[in-house]
């Protein structure tokens, strides 16, 4: 029997460790609260539930040893601790995280050894690689060349759960959705790179119609340039674009909290505190000040526009205790969304992928439009769409690994056939289909 240890047992590894259990691999999941993963693992005979602190590298190491594969749902600021210990022990790795340079740095060693680290196998990054790659590779067997390509993600409400003025609630962790409303970003347009400092990510949007979804916000996803040599486009494309999707209004809400600074990530004191004496003092407004009129002040707004109402429907202008003695405006904004922002008993969230391109056939100077679309929902009272589809394609991959199916080896991410095709493949078996369209003319 192949034994697969799962580090982190939060809101995304239900899906997975049921798959696995169900094919009868024995599973260790761990996590730092015990009776999380106890309730992952359900009672099967096959799993066991371990608590494991991070931190402590000697038991880590321990574990990684004792199974033929890991996956780590872990943040991924621990990966590349994880991934030295795997490189240590001769063991394969999956992580749902994008490839950090730490990560990166270790490619040659794995291959040396022929371990397999794949990281970017969930939904974005991961459905979108393999999504796009499908399409990618068949335009360049059938002699085409990819002009130009755009590609959109975001995991959303169910139109009838979006029922707050943020248009958004939270299916993974709220502080990595803060922290990456403080990334930057670069793509490619017309042969040009374009910037995007950080300040102005919010401000860089556009509006996005997806057949069958809706109308969305559009703002750029990180460094899209990368792509051109990790998709094998070299040359030939002219534009590529990466985004996130959300509803109308998050986009101009984020970037005025930025404004006030309320996604900065260094501590402030704030013991005894209220929301609103926290808010007070990172205002730097007098006592007797109206705080929805100061913080709209700062906007340089009026003060009955979204971002500033918003603030106090958080309840950050309230008397609630702040609960903690020193705490970043970030986990500040954080911890309150995390309770106002939740999904309730049976309420359905929803994943939207988009890919568009635009290819060019030589042989006979045609261009082709080709779409791939892939609308997906929560199943009430059940699994959330984000925990499917960003988890089960690890567990498919995992599967993949332990059965000698996989021939490349180092630090991957999705792009060859041998892990694309059947795990989109498998994945289609689950409803989790991108729906692909072409128009030549």
């Amino acid at each position: 029997m192949k034994k697969v240890l799962v580090l982190g047992a939060g809101m995304v590894a239900g899906p997975l460790i049921r798959y696995l259990l169900e094919r009868e691999y024995a599973l260790t999941v761990t996590s730092l609260v015990l009776e999380d993963a106890v309730k992952l693992v359900g009672g099967d005979p096959n799993g066991v539930a371990r608590a494991l602190d991070l931190a402590d590298e000697k038991e880590l190491s321990s574990l990684i040893a004792a199974h033929d594969l890991t996956i780590s749902l872990v943040p991924y600021t621990f990966h590349p601790v994880v991934a030295r210990h795997c490189l240590e022990q001769e063991k394969n790795l999956i992580t749902a995280s994008y490839v950090s340079p730490e990560m990166q740095a270790l490619h040659e060693d794995a291959e040396a050894k022929g371990l397999i680290f794949l990281n970017e196998i969930g939904l974005d990054p991961g459905i979108d690689h393999m999504s796009a790659m499908r399409i990618i590779d068949d335009v360049h067997e059938r002699g085409g060349k990819v002009r130009h390509f755009r590609s959109f993600c975001g995991g959303l409400p169910a139109p009838e759960a979006n029922d707050n003025p943020f248009g958004y609630k939270f299916s993974w962790a709220p502080r990595g959705v803060l922290m990456a409303s403080r990334n930057g970003a670069r793509y490619w347009r017309d042969n040009h790179i374009v910037e995007v400092a950080p300040e102005r990510l919010f401000r860089d949007m556009n509006i996005l119609t997806v057949p069958g979804a809706g109308d969305f916000e559009a703002y750029p996803n990180r460094d899209s340039l990368m792509y051109r040599d990790i998709y094998q486009l070299g040359d030939e494309i002219r534009s590529l674009y990466r985004g996130t999707l959300r509803y109308v209004g998050w986009c101009d809400t984020l970037y005025n909290f930025g404004m006030l600074g309320m996604l900065d990530t260094e501590p402030r004191d704030s013991k005894g505190m209220s929301c609103a004496g926290y808010m007070r003092d990172l205002l730097g407004c007098a006592r007797d000040e109206d705080l929805r009129v100061a913080a709209a002040a700062r906007m340089g707004i009026p003060p009955d526009c979204l971002p500033p109402w918003n603030l106090h429907w958080l309840g950050l202008f309230s008397r609630r205790p702040v609960g903690a003695d020193r705490i970043s405006p970030l986990d500040f904004l954080g911890e309150i969304m995390e309770e106002k922002l939740a999904y309730r008993p049976g309420e359905r969230d929803m994943v939207v992928l988009y890919h568009e391109f635009k290819a060019w056939f030589e042989a006979d100077n045609h261009y082709e439009r080709l779409t791939s679309t892939l609308v997906d929902f929560g199943v009430r009272y059940g699994d959330s769409s984000m925990s499917r589809t960003v988890s089960l394609p690890a567990a498919i991959a995992a599967k993949l690994i332990l059965d000698g199916k996989i021939p490349q080896r180092g630090v991957l991410r999705p792009v060859y056939p041998e892990i694309y095709n059947p795990v989109l493949d498998e994945l289609s078996e689950m409803n989790i289909e991108c729906k692909e369209e072409k128009t030549a003319y």
